[in-house]
């Protein structure tokens, strides 16, 4: 069920991919009053290289100059607490609610920098009855601030195609290291090389069977869906890019390159028309090349 500020922070939310987008640290802000939205906004803060230009501060400045310093009657929608200097602008502009998604707390579990003094604890020491809610559409605000996808988002922001043939090209080292250090762990306990390589994908990836759950299995191929978290499809839906070109020019030959590890024989594909975001799983398929392996066994 939908909360009464929920369509708020999906605006604050695109605001923050847009701050994401720019450069920015990905934080969006809406001040509602009576329903009506009064100012949007996220934060500035590399644009304009000035450290004071948060999302709840520009908001704030947004909304002043329509009604004035006193915003009595306002409420305030962020995708992230406000860190204690917006708190206290929320405090002096006489706001009358906050609403939040992801907690000070949370990013400092997450190992990001922050200050550790709450908005509740800010407000409290004001002497203030300005009311606060938490964790409105945490999950989705919560991505912005998963350090994979900032860690994805850096990356393709204004990647070249040239820039993605080198990504693809780094992966498939690393995974290719990956697999020397690990290569014992399922060759020798599964029955089959398809299976093998099933079960090397889902380890590398950090999957469960049930994220990637297979869907038609044969003697010479397995298809699967999956449905695993991903860093690289969440980062492309905030910077607005085609997985389907992402994806397969960053990291499908990386993937390919590994499950030949397995056996030579071995082929990774993916289903384009059934990829994420359009599609609720990705097709992906292991196959045996059967010239390959006569080959090999010649």
């Amino acid at each position: 069920m939908n909360g009464p500020y929920d369509s708020y922070m999906h605006m604050a939310l695109e605001q923050a991919r847009q701050s994401l987008k720019q450069g920015n640290h990905g934080f969006g802000a809406v001040i509602v009053r009576d329903g009506e939205v009064v100012a949007k906004a996220h934060d500035t803060e590399e644009t304009t290289q000035d450290c004071t230009a948060h999302a709840e501060m520009n908001a704030i400045r947004l909304a002043s100059k329509k009604l004035g310093k006193d915003l009595s009657g306002c409420v305030l929608v962020s995708t992230h607490e406000p860190c204690p200097m917006c708190a206290t602008a929320i405090v002096w502009s006489k706001l009358s609610g906050v609403v939040f998604g992801y907690a000070i707390a949370d990013a400092i579990k997450e190992g990001r920098k922050r200050i550790a003094l709450y908005c509740d604890e800010m407000f409290a020491r004001a002497n203030t009855d300005i009311s606060l809610q938490h964790g409105i559409l945490k999950e989705e605000c919560a991505l912005l601030y998963n350090r994979w996808v900032r860690k994805e988002v850096a990356k393709l922001r204004d990647a070249s195609d040239e820039d993605f043939s080198k990504y693809n090209e780094e992966l498939a080292v690393r995974r290719l290291q990956w697999f020397r250090e690990h290569k014992d762990k399922y060759l020798d306990v599964c029955d089959s090389l398809l299976m093998a390589a099933y079960e090397f994908l889902i380890d590398k990836l950090g999957a469960k069977k049930e994220e990637m759950p297979i869907v038609e299995k044969s003697e010479n191929k397995i298809v699967f869906h999956s449905m695993n978290f991903c860093p690289t499809l969440e980062a492309c839906k905030i910077l607005d890019l085609d997985t389907r070109h992402v994806c397969k020019s960053c990291n499908e030959e990386a993937t390919d390159r590994l499950v030949k590890q397995v056996h030579p024989s071995l082929r990774f594909s993916r289903n384009y028309s059934k990829l994420r975001p359009f599609s609720p799983y990705c097709e992906e398929s292991i196959t045996i090349v059967a010239d390959e392996m006569d080959l090999e066994e010649q």
